[in-house]
């Protein structure tokens, strides 16, 4: 089963040409799509060099996890939400971009990771032991980094 009907009728749609042809729409929704990454990355960061005993050490992990949480799902939020006007705006050439494909493998794997075995570390009741915290920030890290390396990949890899 092929995708590219999807991405034509993408490439196509009304959405599709405004994004292209309104001067200021692009640079607006780039703009607050790095924003919201920042965010994300922000708050996943602090959560991670907290797992790693780097920072904030006298605070409970799942206390500083609880405070940003809802930052982080505002992050990502944002973030897929932009991310999907970004997409309409060159989805043909985005249907045979390999650091595309590859950004949503691991932006799939990051998030099913983040609202998973990261929480369950986490939000344990117990403080997690600091290997399991390390290996647990150390995973949602490269996943992470994997996420936005290929994105800014996608506009220098051309397929």
């Amino acid at each position: 089963m092929s995708l590219l009907p999807l991405f034509q009728a993408c490439d196509q749609s009304a959405l599709g040409h405004a994004m292209r042809n309104v001067a200021w729409l692009f640079p607006l929704v780039e703009t607050l799509h790095l924003l919201a990454l920042g965010l994300l990355g922000g708050t996943v960061l602090i959560v991670d060099l907290r797992l790693f005993g780097a920072v904030l050490r006298q605070e409970p992990v799942s206390r500083l996890a609880r405070e940003v949480e809802p930052w982080m799902i505002g992050g990502l939020a944002a973030m897929l939400i932009t991310g999907l006007l970004l997409f309409f705006c060159e989805a043909l050439r985005l249907y045979t971009s390999g650091a595309f494909r590859t950004k949503m493998i691991f932006l799939l794997l990051a998030v099913v990771y983040t609202f998973t075995a990261h929480r369950r570390v986490v939000f344990d009741a117990r403080p997690p032991s600091p290997m399991r915290g390390r290996m647990a920030a150390l995973v949602s890290l490269a996943l992470w980094t994997a996420v936005g390396l290929c994105g800014r990949a996608i506009g220098f890899l051309r397929a």
